[in-house]
């Protein structure tokens, strides 16, 4: 019941049920290595995944191993809502153990370094337990609510990394989080990298029915993207996984939220791509190319995309 009252909702707001917005885009297969491009540099992003392995936590997690077993990632991104239900009580909670390193242990993955943000649920924890673990773990790498990191491929490409603390900037108490605003727009300004990436918790676009667009990052986020040039914003919030590209704009958004707890996902004008499946993202840089993949809980590529920079 609670399903057709969705669909009926969703149709009144002019959202449809999700399917893939571009199926000459989407492929489902196993996932290769000799799928990536040569030479390629790799990353992963997976969010909304703490919850002691329940859901689908182990078995995205295997996945990644699996698929780390044929490309090793140079590091795992984290979108956030790393703990649930109330983040980490301090560096000696018991969820480091439950939802973190036991769960992501798998011989190909457990010594890469995870570069994560903060979501809504590690906010309603210790903010700052999360970034003193790094002294205590040191694969996990949270410097502080927000920070940056540059990168350099193996052909010496630069791919600059912009990590928000994105749960006050959506709700845009200017007087807490105006420094915030100046660094990112400092930060993506001084970048000389070919590759800019934003990430952060919330969605600027989303079509799923339980979380949407982020009005305040639409507002301010986006316009820094485009003046900048940035070419990617990942996120999680939202439970699903999604590729969403607005009409003009060469900045594509991309939700991977799917490392758990699924909700049903839709799609609206600017989707791309949206599904409500478990899984992460693998992306694959070369010099002149980004390459995303979705990956699903059996090891699945349900979606791949590329661009130029």
């Amino acid at each position: 019941m609670k399903y057709i009252f969705l669909f009926l909702s969703l149709a009144l707001v002019g959202i449809s049920p999700a399917a893939p917005a571009d199926s000459s885009a989407t492929a489902p297969q196993p996932f290769t290595q000799n799928i990536l491009p040569k030479d390629a540099y790799v990353f992963y992003v997976i969010g909304d995944w703490g919850r002691k392995g329940k859901y689908h936590q182990r078995q995205v997690a295997e996945a990644m191993n699996q698929c780390a077993q044929k490309a090793a990632p140079q590091f795992i991104i984290s979108t956030g809502d790393n703990f649930y239900t109330f983040g980490v009580k301090s560096t000696k909670d018991k969820l480091w153990k439950k939802s973190y390193e036991n769960i992501y242990n798998g011989s190909a993955i457990k010594q890469t370094d995870w570069y994560p943000v903060l979501g809504n649920h590690d906010h309603y924890g210790n903010q700052q337990a999360e970034i003193d673990y790094s002294k205590i773990k040191t694969h996990w790498k949270m410097p502080s609510a927000y920070y940056s990191s540059e990168v350099q491929t193996s052909d010496n490409t630069k791919i600059t990394l912009v990590f928000t603390n994105s749960e006050p900037l959506v709700h845009d108490n200017k007087a807490e989080t105006e420094n915030q605003w100046k660094w990112i727009d400092s930060t993506l300004a001084t970048s000389t990298a070919t590759w800019k990436f934003v990430v952060g918790h919330h969605p600027v676009y989303s079509s799923n029915p339980m979380h949407g667009d982020s009005p305040p990052l639409i507002e301010r986020l986006r316009p820094m993207l485009e003046k900048y040039q940035a070419q990617a914003y990942f996120c999680g919030h939202d439970h699903d996984l999604q590729h969403q590209q607005p009409q003009g704009s060469k900045v594509d958004y991309f939700v991977s939220g799917a490392g758990s707890e699924l909700r049903p996902s839709a799609s609206y004008q600017h989707t791309k791509f949206a599904q409500s499946t478990a899984g992460f993202a693998l992306v694959a840089i070369t010099h002149s190319t980004m390459t995303v993949y979705f990956i699903d809980e059996k090891g699945t590529v349900v979606y791949q995309y590329s661009r130029g920079k």
